[in-house]
């Protein structure tokens, strides 16, 4: 396997993977393309995994009327209230990277209370502390 195809991508879709994988590690910091959820996907259906990583990644990331610091806590609020602790999990660390606070995090996480209740809350801040946790131990 040549070092163009690693991670056994067609050679059709290898560039523009690789062109979505640098656009997502600005926003969600480095990974391996290899072990990500991209990877599984495509595993399933190449060709649809490019077009959703086109269209998140490569469209609706790259507008400019938010701020990705902005679109960042948006997806932390939206992802606290329906209580999506995995993707919280990512969101929290590409808020982070995109230049939210720990502060301005707990914040929208607190504001979650009045439309997404107690429960999703607290799931929500033990998850933001995690994350935390884990920024300091890195």
């Amino acid at each position: 396997m040549t070092d163009q195809n690693k991670g056994g991508f067609s050679d059709k879709n290898c560039e523009k993977i690789h062109h979505l994988h640098e656009l997502r590690q600005g926003i969600f910091g480095r990974f391996d393309l290899e072990k990500s959820a991209f990877a599984r996907w495509a595993s399933l259906d190449e060709d649809l995994a490019v077009k959703v990583s086109e269209f998140f990644v490569g469209g609706l990331y790259q507008r400019e009327v938010l701020s990705q610091r902005e679109r960042e806590l948006c997806a932390v609020a939206a992802l606290t209230a329906i209580r999506a602790e995995k993707e919280l999990k990512a969101h929290i660390r590409a808020a982070r990277n995109v230049g939210a606070s720990r502060e301005d995090i707990a914040e929208v996480i607190f504001q979650m209370i009045t439309y997404a209740g107690m429960p999703a809350f607290v799931e929500a801040l033990d998850v933001a502390v995690e994350v935390f946790e884990n920024e300091t131990e890195s």
